[in-house]
């Protein structure tokens, strides 16, 4: 698996259509750092297919960000990983120690 942090990745050379359908998809490109982020989540499914196309992998997702501490962090890290509906898709989550330790939104 592929696990990419959504505020910037980087991608082999793409091809001219490549990189057009990634922009129309929803990603931004920064030239000076050679980065791509997300930025629009409309069409994510299809980016992640697209992404995967591109990395030869199946398997990709993105990091997640908490809710709570805003550390990023791997889906796989999480004890409801096999139950979430929203896995490895680049939105908010809570971590698992913010989890443990019972935290919530503004301490």
């Amino acid at each position: 698996m592929v696990v990419l942090n959504k505020k910037a990745f980087r991608l082999p050379r793409l091809e001219k259509d490549k990189f057009v359908l990634l922009m129309r998809l929803g990603l931004q490109y920064d030239r000076a750092n050679g980065t791509f982020c997300v930025n629009s989540y409309n069409n994510i499914e299809k980016v992640i297919d697209t992404l995967g196309e591109i990395l030869n992998d199946k398997n990709v997702g993105f990091m997640q960000s908490c809710l709570i501490c805003g550390k990023d962090f791997p889906c796989l890290e999480c004890r409801y990983y096999e139950i979430c509906e929203t896995k490895n898709l680049p939105f908010k989550c809570i971590c698992g120690r913010c989890l443990e330790e019972g935290k919530t939104i503004g301490e």
